[in-house]
């Protein structure tokens, strides 16, 4: 809340532009999002208190500062923590552009080289080569069809977070001085974990299955059915997923290479991705 009786208030930051979403509002809870204009969202500069949010490494890693920097940027997504993963590249990059503007320089290493290229890249026209088809949500599986949704950025950060952890136990155990069928034993205590996380995310996104002309939402029947589905089922739902990943996704950026680079061994062209979801997004001013 900003205290309209202060004599600097009409110097506080402004709406700099506006934003559609992939997504086009759809699988936010209620009360998670609420547009502007239309189908719209108005975006915001970042403050100061937003960049050091986004230079914190602990904050980067659970997802807080991005979180905490949308809220304040696009303040009509309410619960950042639900918008689907196919709207986070899109807003990362309205507040980027709000923030510091349309150009960005990329600093990338080539391939073969021991060196380094930076490049600028315009965020709009990178925006507007986004594939923003809408989610495909139907998955038919013989007698019975299920409605998925994407996942949301809590799933992502949740499962970034627990892999993150898992790789982290398994070089312990790696490097450590137990015996083989101990190692063997702390493995398959992992494996169970990974496979706990990934029927725990496709539960999630399970929105309703259909079968017999009847709709089941209801949250334990899901899950239990998840529990007791054969691989085939699983395995059409998470190709289905799968094929969706790069739906609302900045493509990679073509780089080219000089004659001289060309001769020491790179090669012509490369590609470099882009993170929108990081702290040299946006430390990144030029």
């Amino acid at each position: 809340m900003t205290n309209t009786n202060n004599p600097l208030s009409k110097y506080f930051r402004q709406i700099a532009l506006y934003t559609n979403l992939p997504s086009d509002g759809e699988y936010y809870p209620s009360g998670a999002l609420q547009f502007d204009n239309e189908k719209e969202l108005a975006v915001y500069p970042m403050t100061a208190k937003d960049e050091m949010m986004m230079s914190t490494p602990d904050a980067l890693m659970n997802g807080d500062s991005t979180v905490s920097v949308i809220r304040s940027c696009v303040p009509g997504i309410k619960d950042p923590w639900m918008m689907p993963v196919l709207d986070i590249d899109t807003i990362m990059i309205a507040i980027r552009i709000a923030t510091y503007g349309e150009q960005m320089e990329v600093t990338t290493a080539i391939p073969g080289l021991d060196e380094k290229t930076t490049v600028s890249v315009d965020l709009r026209v990178a925006s507007d080569q986004m594939d923003t088809r809408p989610f495909d949500g139907y998955v038919p599986a013989g007698p019975i069809s299920f409605k998925i949704k994407p996942m949301s950025y809590r799933q992502l950060t949740n499962l970034q977070l627990k892999t993150y952890e898992q790789q982290r136990l398994i070089s312990q155990v790696v490097e450590s001085d137990l015996n083989p069928a101990d190692k063997q034993s702390k493995f398959s205590e992992m494996f169970m974990s990974m496979t706990n996380i990934t029927v725990a995310n496709m539960q999630e996104s399970i929105l309703e299955i259909t079968a017999d002309g009847q709709k089941v939402t209801d949250r334990v029947y899901i899950n239990e059915f998840v529990d007791n589905m054969d691989s085939k089922q699983a395995n059409l739902i998470k190709d289905k997923l799968q094929a969706q990943t790069q739906l609302g996704k900045l493509k990679p950026i073509p780089v080219s290479t000089t004659k001289e680079q060309q001769e020491k061994g790179a090669p012509e062209k490369f590609d470099v991705p882009v993170s929108m979801d990081n702290s040299n997004f946006f430390v990144s001013k030029s």
